[in-house]
């Protein structure tokens, strides 16, 4: 994808989000499950926590010309990122986890306005594997990975 086709469909998926969350009560919000234990907030925070990796390995191309991996090659140790960033954010407030969800959105799209297309396609060196592009890693923190949540969010509303 381009860098506007990428801006465009993140902005797309944000405004849908944005739009579903300001007809929910603050209450169903914070309590109602989504996913096992996770609450609509949980997930805010959950889609945040992953924007702000896409956010990290943008800023350590520009820096250094290679984005560094974290390490989780399995399902396992995703899941454990994904618990431990869930259990972090279990006791904050929800205008906590909005105003991180709502600045990880905007640092995302400042981001990638830094980007060419040139940049977003370009093969990463190791230790990314052959066909690795910074679109690819974008794409799996954003907008590839939120509409999963979306929908989940929108089937928990319907409950």
């Amino acid at each position: 994808m381009t860098r506007a086709e990428i801006l465009k469909t993140i902005e797309e998926h944000h405004a849908q989000l944005v739009a579903m969350l300001d007809a929910i009560p603050e209450e169903v919000i914070c309590k109602r499950p989504v996913v096992e234990w996770w609450t609509i907030k949980d997930v805010l925070g959950h889609i945040a926590m992953w924007e702000h990796v896409a956010i990290q390995f943008i800023a350590e191309y520009k820096r250094d010309g290679v984005p560094q991996p974290l390490g989780m090659d399995n399902d396992e140790a995703i899941n454990a990122y994904n618990k431990r960033g869930a259990t972090i954010r279990r006791d904050w407030s929800l205008a906590r986890v909005r105003a991180e969800f709502d600045a990880a959105h905007r640092d995302l799209i400042a981001a990638i306005e830094t980007l060419s297309d040139a940049d977003l396609s370009q093969q990463l060196p190791a230790p990314w594997r052959q066909g690795d592009t910074l679109e690819m890693l974008i794409a799996v923190n954003s907008y590839q990975h939120n509409p999963e949540h979306i929908a989940q969010i929108g089937a928990a509303v319907k409950q």
